[in-house]
């Protein structure tokens, strides 16, 4: 579960960089323009250093908005432990651990609960496209894609 977990935290903290970076970006050109539009280009350069200075601040927000989710989610695991398990005996569950011990990075394995450094030096080595990263996370998504769905509680 550890790896499922891990795998979907690392995605969604690249997809909402991303998403961030593009809104901050886009937001960025459309006030400038309308700025300088309106006060002249001083303006214009003014809206700019003001979306460029509050860039990090919302780089923050994300990352603690993810680091939430990891707590949250690892947090609910714990409590449905219990209902899980029966699932986790299937031995499909146990090649996405074998997938993952074929691979060192120097970074705990994915099937441990990882903090939010760990998870994100994995989300960089996602982002910056490592051949050995890349590969072992398209064999963990073939896995993830075809697991066996849990069943629906009543």
């Amino acid at each position: 579960m550890n790896a499922i977990i891990n795998m979907s935290i690392i995605l969604m903290s690249v997809l909402m960089g991303g998403f961030t970076q593009i809104m901050m970006e886009t937001s960025d050109a459309m006030a400038s323009e309308m700025a300088g539009a309106k006060g002249g280009e001083e303006a214009g350069e003014k809206v700019n250093k003001e979306f460029k200075r509050k860039l990090p601040e919302i780089d923050e927000e994300m990352k603690a908005m993810i680091s939430d989710v990891r707590k949250d989610v690892y947090t609910q695991l714990k409590q449905k432990r219990k209902d899980i398990e029966p699932v986790l005996s299937d031995e499909v569950f146990d090649l996405g651990p074998k997938i993952i011990d074929g691979y060192n990075f120097k970074l705990p394995k994915l099937t441990e609960e990882l903090n939010d450094s760990s998870l994100a030096q994995y989300s960089l080595l996602l982002v910056g496209e490592d051949p050995g990263f890349t590969e072992m996370f398209k064999e963990l998504t073939n896995w993830m894609n075809n697991l066996p769905k849990l069943p629906e509680k009543r």
